[in-house]
């Protein structure tokens, strides 16, 4: 063979070598599928709530009605009280599945004390609305104050709407 044959002998099969797949490069080129999964982005919106005061009837103190449009795919709701001067809260009912709840006396002097005290300075109480899923949670509602209804009424439990 001549050199000139030689070469391009080891040209062609350099070539021929680049070209056709041997075992590891068809390894390279092998594809697998990979489970699949959904992948859930969502959101609740808040609640948008509103109070009425209820008046006293028979002697019975007078109260706050917090009422809400369901929240599509929430399964119950989470009922907060805030005390406007200091911030601090505490949760009132969870797991409600009705959108209205009655705040009454009784309910807000089973929350913490300074809670009350808010109610009783003349302060305010902000109740607010949270939807719930099994994984997500809403923000919290527009916020709703209620004060008491008046000394008298208040010494007895009653609560109305702040207007």
């Amino acid at each position: 063979m001549t050199r000139r044959r030689a070469a391009v002998a080891v040209a062609a099969a350099l070539a021929l070598a680049l070209t056709v797949p041997t075992a590891a490069a068809a390894a390279w080129r092998a594809t697998a599928s990979a489970p699949a999964f959904s992948l859930s982005t969502s959101a609740l919106a808040a609640p948008v709530t509103t109070c009425t005061s209820k008046p006293a009837v028979l002697g019975l103190s007078s109260y706050a009605q917090i009422s809400w449009s369901p929240i599509t795919d929430a399964t119950s709701y989470t009922v907060t009280a805030t005390n406007s001067a200091n911030g601090a809260a505490q949760v009132v009912a969870t797991g409600v599945t009705a959108t209205t709840i009655d705040i009454t006396g009784s309910v807000l002097t089973s929350l913490l004390a300074s809670v009350v005290r808010a109610l009783l300075d003349g302060g305010t109480v902000v109740i607010t609305v949270t939807a719930v899923t099994q994984k997500w949670t809403s923000p919290p509602s527009n916020g709703q104050p209620v004060v008491l209804s008046s000394l008298v009424g208040g010494l007895l439990g009653g609560v109305k709407c702040q207007n």
